[in-house]
């Protein structure tokens, strides 16, 4: 999934950095800022929506309906994702959209991409770390199978290779 948001992301980054208005620019401080509010008051679910609701404001920034329509069903499967992992650390992402924004304040495109895939991949790496301590024993169990019904396998044709053969019937001739 990341691979899917960054390349789209880069996209809408460079649209929304060469179509943004004053008020774009404003309705993404205004969002980092209750961003910001949720994460001092612990409220996981509001600062979860709020760092989702940035990239639809980026999205619709495009003015391109496919684009925002694209965007939309990514972002829908990952707010279900972070809901299932639930509360999580990101004391990076909220200096990432500080950085991001500068960028895209000065017009500088490349930079403004940079920050958003830096920002994607470390999120990244902490829903993973996330899921990995949760599923822990369940992901074990399931690495495992293989080897236990391989292991399964070759004694049940072990014990087979060892039962006496049959006698076979003489014949007279």
């Amino acid at each position: 999934m990341t691979e899917a948001r960054i390349w789209l992301e880069s996209i809408i980054v460079r649209e929304a950095c060469t179509r943004a208005t004053a008020e774009d620019l404003a309705a993404l401080e205004k969002n980092i800022e209750e961003a910001e509010a949720a994460a001092a008051r612990g409220d996981f679910p509001a600062r979860a929506a709020k760092h989702i609701d940035f990239h639809r404001l980026l999205a619709r920034m495009t003015d391109n309906p496919i684009m925002i329509i694209v965007m939309d069903g990514v972002l829908d499967v990952l707010h279900h994702f972070v809901r299932t992992i639930g509360d999580y650390q990101n004391a990076f992402v909220l200096p990432s959209r500080r950085r991001f924004m500068k960028h895209m304040e000065e017009g500088n495109v490349e930079a403004a991409v940079a920050e958003m895939e830096s920002s994607l991949k470390r999120l990244q790496r902490a829903y993973l770390s996330k899921v990995e301590v949760a599923d822990e024993a369940p992901v074990q169990a399931v690495a495992q199978a293989p080897a236990r019904k391989r292991a399964a396998a070759k004694s049940a044709q072990y014990n087979q290779s060892e039962k006496p053969a049959k006698p076979v019937p003489k014949t007279k001739s």
